[in-house]
């Protein structure tokens, strides 16, 4: 359902969408390399896509499993409103949306999307949460609890803090969590990187952060994101005692609903994010990146 974009916006958001392609002629040779590896990861996708199509050819829908994307954002800005509005009616047309404490209730030959938004930025969930509504589209929020209602220390680029703003206020993350379709997890206590942690440390991010926000929130917190995505096997074995029934990491696998799934990858999605781009991501067409860069990773160990 459209919620009525105009013609100069319909208009103004197409020429964006085709100036990324040629936006790294005018970049500097970072951003433009960037730009060529976004495009290279685009084109492999492409063409993962269509051999999956030639198997899905050959098998009754009864015969595969149920199968998840999870999405990551991070920020969606009031001047990206219009793109996240478009990504959520392309969401809604080509997926089921569902709650991340549903991933293991996948029916058989269905595709869903679940929806994380990791940080917690109130200007974030003032912009989301209307367009969520209105699809009917669940959302999970990892929120970092000692931010409550601070500036995100954790973010360098001062043109981005600026942007984002102050994380929820405590008082705003009760009202939150009555939303229907909003479910609360965990960012730790302070969004710092596990793996920089000794265990005690490590233990007291994972169990302070989950009774803070229960106080906070008088409901289970079933789930937890990791900071930066940084987290080894230990940290998992540490997740499980401190009661958590998933925990969200950033590599973008897709999740099968034949089991409880206690680790699951997500995708980083981004308004800003091409059409095709964002398509093939909720397809989960970009699944082959870890193991690119597993591959990557042991073959630069051979040569070190």
């Amino acid at each position: 359902m459209s919620l009525g974009v105009d013609q100069t916006e319909n208009r103004y958001c197409k020429d964006a969408d085709e100036g990324y392609f040629h936006a790294f002629v005018k970049q500097g040779s970072g951003q433009r390399g960037k730009m060529i590896k976004r495009i290279i990861k685009l084109l492999i996708a492409t063409a993962f896509r269509g051999v999956e199509r030639i198997g899905f050819f050959f098998r009754h829908d009864n015969d595969k499993p149920g199968t998840c994307v999870v999405l990551m954002y991070h920020d969606v800005t009031v001047a990206n409103y219009r793109r996240f509005v478009r990504q959520m009616e392309k969401l809604a047309q080509l997926a089921t949306p569902v709650a991340t404490d549903s991933i293991s209730e996948l029916k058989k030959g269905k595709h869903y999307v679940a929806v994380t938004f990791d940080d917690g930025f109130a200007s974030t969930i003032e912009t989301v949460l209307p367009v969520l509504t209105h699809q009917a589209i669940p959302a999970t929020f990892f929120i970092p609890t000692a931010y409550l209602g601070k500036e995100a220390a954790w973010i360098t680029n001062i043109d981005r803090w600026q942007r984002v703003g102050h994380i929820i206020t405590a008082d705003s993350l009760r009202l939150l969590c009555k939303h229907k379709y909003v479910t609360i997890g965990s960012h730790g206590v302070n969004h710092r990187r596990l793996t920089e942690l000794k265990d005690d440390e490590v233990r007291e991010e994972l169990t302070e952060s989950k009774r803070l926000l229960e106080n906070i929130t008088g409901k289970d917190v079933k789930g937890h994101s990791f900071p930066f995505g940084a987290y080894n096997d230990s940290h998992i074995t540490m997740a499980r005692k401190a009661g958590y029934d998933h925990v969200f990491t950033i590599d973008s696998t897709v999740a099968i609903g034949v089991g409880k799934e206690f680790v699951i990858g997500r995708i980083e999605v981004d308004p800003t994010d091409w059409p095709l781009e964002y398509r093939l991501k909720l397809l989960g067409a970009y699944r082959w990146l870890p193991t690119a860069f597993a591959l990557k990773r042991k073959i630069s160990a051979c040569f070190n």
